[in-house]
């Protein structure tokens, strides 16, 4: 299954995905654009990373739950998804919960938790220390 075939209604969900130019704009952002002919085998870490983030976004949840989306990506492609995670929350009224250790998100966040030793706190700093 090639990249371009992630997005096929029958493998999602039958209304309610992103416009075909709305994906077009999302490949784009993510820089994937040009893979859309590839396997999955044929791309790097990086882009098959980028390619799930892409897949997660496609059916337009309301709910975005992430875990560890940038753990294979250097510190562009983190502004990239950070900032796409930030404007779909703000423009587009979606809930994003990141679960991460990569600190290059922090600046993207309205609000940081941390669980140090079991214990869930809110971080005021907007950063971790």
């Amino acid at each position: 299954m090639t990249v371009a075939d992630q997005f096929t209604v029958d493998k999602v969900k039958k209304s309610g995905n992103l416009s075909h130019e709305d994906l077009g704009i999302l490949l784009e952002q993510l820089g994937i654009q040009d893979f859309t002919h590839k396997f999955p085998a044929e791309l790097s870490g990086g882009q098959q990373q980028r390619v799930a983030i892409a897949r997660a976004l496609y059916p337009n949840p309301k709910i975005i739950l992430a875990d560890e989306p940038t753990a294979a990506l250097d510190t562009e492609r983190v502004k990239i998804v950070g900032a796409l995670f930030r404007q779909l929350a703000h423009e587009r009224n979606k809930a994003i919960v990141v679960v991460t250790h990569d600190v290059r998100l922090d600046e993207f966040a309205d609000q940081i938790y941390e669980i140090r030793d079991g214990i869930l706190t809110k971080n005021s700093t907007g950063t971790f220390a």
